[in-house]
């Protein structure tokens, strides 16, 4: 199915983007739906669907750089030097979580997360399980691999 590395790092790619969209729909659904003003234009106000469109307009492209140039040589270094899948794991939920925190940031500010009591918890979870849903997938997508290599060879 996946024949190099280049292939597994597009799906990879995809994927990361896919879920990370989703745990800014979902962190929206969770704390943007307390503001309940029409100065800030979320999902209550704005609507799912432009919503959606939004974030994917708004950071499709960020998220897309984000990958090519930070997350793929990381995951690199990390599936060439770490042995054990279940650090690599631990090692993309904290970086995951705390890049749940710069999400928070941009999507929330200061008046809206003093005056509608916004928790950052909430993404620092929702982006950790973000990264190990990552790390399950890519050691699944890499596990495949490396099977389809050793069957070539045989």
């Amino acid at each position: 199915m996946l024949v190099n590395a280049v292939q597994r790092y597009m799906v990879l790619a995809f994927i990361f983007i896919g879920i990370s969209l989703t745990a800014g729909f979902i962190l929206e659904r969770i704390e943007g739906y307390q503001i309940t003003t029409t100065e800030y234009y979320g999902l209550r106000n704005a609507g799912g669907l432009i919503y959606i469109l939004s974030l994917i307009l708004g950071f499709g492209h960020y998220l897309l750089a984000f990958y090519v140039v930070i997350l793929s040589p990381i995951a690199w270094l990390l599936q060439k030097y770490v042995r054990f899948p279940m650090v690599r794991t631990v090692i993309y939920m904290v970086g995951f979580g705390w890049g749940g925190l710069w999400v928070f940031d941009l999507m929330y500010n200061p008046y809206f997360v003093n005056g509608y009591h916004l928790n950052q918890v909430t993404s620092i979870w929702i982006f950790a399980v973000v990264g190990l849903v990552y790390a399950i997938v890519e050691n699944k997508i890499w596990r495949k691999g490396q099977m389809q290599n050793e069957q070539k060879t045989t």
